[in-house]
């Protein structure tokens, strides 16, 4: 298939990725059973960061594109490690947000809701993560630690104000250029390979509702792509 075009190419995949995973019917279990909760949660968010990167490379913003991609990386990583024993893990990364697991822990929360006083910060947003991003990717397997290891680490720098891409940014305000096509083709191709690992686990959850041969169908279209951005065949 003749890729004269990658970006108009990545926007296509796009399109089909979010007709493909969205419109999911929320499922309304009962309390114990949140692992196809969380995974609509996990689904819902890669979807709407996926269109709110592809809204940013439209209006040229690939560095705050990259920074969303980081967070649909983290998206990935997380559900993908779950996943691997949710019996398991699921209730302590649902313990680390504060959700509650029992009647009881449920009654509590709507105690600490109904104080006059706000709860501090402290005590409803942990200060730190359930699990280090990098050990779950090290538990995944090399090809998650080499994502790691290279976008992560890269994309990490703007999230955090690194000094390393001043002079890039400085320099494209200078000339007024905007990204290539294939520099925006690269950043969403990235990150509709997250996205395709977060629906490749929620189609194992809602069989009926989102098909895991499209889902694996669209993957290797993204790989293609992927492969062709790598090989600078565009």
């Amino acid at each position: 298939m003749e890729r004269n075009n990658i970006w108009q190419q990545s926007v296509n995949l796009l399109d089909k990725v979010l007709q493909g995973t969205s419109g999911l019917n929320l499922p309304r279990g009962d309390r114990g059973d949140y692992w196809p909760a969380v995974v609509a949660v996990f689904l819902s968010q890669a979807n709407e960061r996926l269109y709110s990167i592809r809204l940013l490379l439209d209006n040229n913003c690939e560095e705050s594109s990259a920074l969303l991609a980081r967070s649909m990386f983290e998206l990935a990583v997380n559900l993908a490690y779950i996943a691997d024993n949710p019996a398991k893990r699921l209730p302590t990364y649902l313990k680390h947000g504060g959700i509650p697991l029992t009647n009881k822990e449920a009654q509590q929360l709507q105690q600490k809701l109904a104080q006059e006083q706000p709860p501090e910060v402290k005590d409803v947003v942990p200060g730190r993560t359930w699990m280090r991003l990098k050990n779950m990717c090290c538990d995944l397997g090399s090809s998650w630690l080499k994502e790691y290891e290279t976008f992560y680490r890269y994309a990490s720098v703007p999230t955090h104000a690194g000094s390393f891409t001043f002079g890039k940014n400085y320099e494209q305000l200078l000339k007024q250029q905007p990204p290539s096509d294939r520099d925006r083709a690269t950043v969403l191709v990235t990150a509709l390979d997250f996205h395709l690992r977060v629906a490749d686990v929620a189609a194992t959850v809602f069989p009926e509702q989102i098909k895991i041969d499209t889902v694996r169908e669209l993957a290797s279209e993204c790989s293609g792509l992927g492969l062709d951005l790598a090989k600078g065949k565009v």
